[in-house]
């Protein structure tokens, strides 16, 4: 019995370890600004991440936009000077 009690109460303090970190007796707004920067810092996160995918959405849409070569029988070459005129 006193093995669980004990078991119990340890795990409580480790519970209720992160909490004290944030909330302190003498400055009452610290859990406040915690939470203001952990929210900052998503918001970062979320508009870096948005960014990215717009950024592979954009790549990917060029990429499928570009025509295929034409490669078939009716291909006009390069046109350019090669000096040689009516061979």
């Amino acid at each position: 019995m006193r093995r669980l009690i004990l078991a119990s109460l340890c795990l409580s303090t480790a519970v209720a370890s992160p909490v004290l970190a944030q909330v302190q007796q003498t400055d009452p707004n610290a859990a406040n600004r915690s939470m203001e920067s952990s929210g900052q810092l998503r918001a970062l996160r979320q508009e870096q991440t948005t960014r990215s995918d717009t950024l592979r959405m954009d790549i990917q849409r060029n990429q499928a936009a570009t025509p295929a070569p034409n490669t078939g029988p009716n291909t006009i070459g390069p046109t350019g000077g090669t000096g040689v005129v009516g061979r």
